[in-house]
């Protein structure tokens, strides 16, 4: 078998793979074999007919299909192994040449990993937001847990006032006829929650129980039932009960009902200033980190194939898709609610799909260039996290990183985690928050359905413009693979011999 590779621009690369004549009528016999309880000769049992008399009947090709499946992933293995090639997508496969006589002949295109041209990354500046608690915070934490354990009460000697829950019935019409969804009784309102359409609510304050009065009103403009949008209508209220939130005191009874550590107002401020501040330091950390990394992307130069970042678009609407399937809504149905079309929503992912493989190449740009190591620390350090956020036990998972492909993905992960730990140290802060960046589109080209970019590349996904890394295996579909499950991904999409198709209909016919 013979190959060779053709470099393209923006790195890109064309492989023409040779299958010898010989290892292409192996195939052809496994095809044969395969497929033999299929074919009727005359003269001859269903499937009892020799593999010369099959082909001459029905023509050769009637068994390129099988015989393509058999012989073209080993031979495009065994290329990329000569040629010393890793693929950085999925390949685009066209057949060239093909028959018993002469082998079979094919062309691969796909992208090879861009060179990463570095910029700054060591120093960089990266805003940090302030990690100061406020009283004020605290306060609001204090009355939220007020609110939760708080109780409503009936009041019966005033009106309505803003704050109060009412229970009330209602009725509305335009133009003397009433509308869909405008009835309802026993509904309880809270005054002031602006539930309902502006001047509803607060036409209600001053009224009292068993009162029963019109409200004019006008729905808004931009109101989403058209037949509304902008009509004057009139409402028929009747009041029934008016309640009134009661807040239980703050005091050291309280602080025990509603804590298991603290016996005392001050200690209770105390424990919910520590978690405030806990939280408001890791988040400054994660801003922090995700500017800094950023930063330094941004001083790098790479040449991302087109390729490449349509296979992240895809992968991202198709992550999106599964959100809103686990949410019990199809993407057809989203996208139908919001009135947007899937090639829109795919525009608005190549600037983020960029972004993110941008990411992913630096980070492992700098992992390389600072000749960092993984040691099997990380890797325990890594596992435990994971086993954390899962309430799993450490032995247990560890068991599930003891493959190759599960320690490719776990090493993945930890080279970026690593590259970013290394910017983040020696990145300065700033209390300076940067202006947020305009959007653009820096393509102009349109990616349609048909775009053949379902490739998950096992190079990108961990990071993001956040530098958010992946801290958990996933065991999906769109999980990362290792070579031998790429190059068999990759070689999905080939495209066979002109003629199979017009051969298998011929079988068909036949045996008809």
């Amino acid at each position: 078998m013979a190959s060779q590779v053709e470099h393209l621009e923006n790195s890109m690369v064309k492989v023409t793979v040779e299958v010898s004549q010989e290892d292409f009528k192996s195939a052809l016999e496994q095809a044969f074999r395969k497929n033999a309880k299929r074919f009727t000769i005359p003269g001859f049992r269903k499937g009892k007919a020799p593999m010369k008399l099959v082909t001459n009947y029905y023509g050769e090709g009637v068994l390129y299909d099988d015989a393509i499946d058999i012989a073209i992933q080993p031979a495009y293995d065994k290329a990329l192994a000569e040629l010393e090639i890793e693929p950085f997508s999925q390949a685009d496969m066209q057949i060239e040449e093909i028959g018993s006589d002469k082998g079979m002949t094919f062309i691969c295109t796909f992208a090879i990993k861009p060179e990463v041209k570095l910029g700054d990354y060591k120093g960089v500046v990266a805003y940090k937001p302030d990690t100061t608690v406020d009283e004020d915070l605290i306060d609001q934490e204090i009355e939220r847990a007020r609110e939760q354990v708080s109780r409503l009460v009936p009041v019966t000697d005033r009106a309505v006032e803003d704050g109060d829950t009412v229970l009330i019935d209602y009725s509305g019409s335009k133009d003397g006829e009433l509308f869909e969804g405008g009835q309802a009784e026993k509904y309880e309102l809270v005054i002031g929650s602006k539930s309902f359409i502006p001047g509803f609510e607060e036409k209600l304050i001053g009224h009292e129980i068993g009162d029963e009065f019109d409200i004019d009103l006008t729905f808004p403009e931009k109101y989403h039932a058209e037949d509304l949008a902008g009509q004057d209508v009139i409402f028929s209220i009747k009041i029934h009960e008016i309640k009134v939130r009661e807040l239980p005191e703050l005091d050291d009874d309280f602080v025990k009902d509603v804590t298991e550590d603290c016996d005392t107002v001050e200690e209770y401020r105390e424990s919910i200033k520590s978690r405030l501040t806990e939280s408001s330091e890791k988040h400054a950390n994660d801003t922090f980190k995700g500017h800094a990394v950023d930063a330094a992307v941004k001083n790098a130069e790479v040449d991302i194939p087109h390729v490449v970042i349509h296979e992240e678009m895809h992968r991202m609407y198709d992550d999106q898709a599964r959100q809103m399937q686990m949410q019990g809504f199809s993407m057809e149905q989203y996208l139908e609610m919001l009135g947007l079309e899937q090639q829109s929503v795919m525009a608005q992912l190549h600037r983020p799909a960029e972004q993110k493989v941008k990411t992913g190449l630096v980070l492992d740009a700098i992992f390389e260039t600072e000749n960092l190591e993984i040691t099997d620390e990380d890797r325990d350090k890594q596992i435990q996290k994971i086993a954390d956020m899962y309430g799993m036990e450490f032995e247990d998972l560890k068991k599930n990183f003891e493959s190759d492909t599960a320690r490719e993905m776990l090493d993945s992960d930890l080279k970026k985690e690593l590259a970013m730990d290394l910017i983040v140290e020696y990145a300065e802060a700033t209390d300076i928050e940067p202006e947020p960046e305009v959007a653009e589109h820096a393509h102009d080209h349109e990616h349609g359905e048909d775009c053949d970019c379902g490739h998950d590349h096992s190079h990108d996904r961990e990071s993001d413009t956040e530098a958010d890394s992946i801290d958990e295996p996933d065991n999906s579909d769109d999980s990362d693979i290792t070579e031998e499950a790429k190059n068999e991904d990759a070689i999905d999409n080939k495209e066979d011999a002109d003629n199979k198709k017009d051969n298998k209909e011929n079988v068909d016919n036949k045996e008809e």
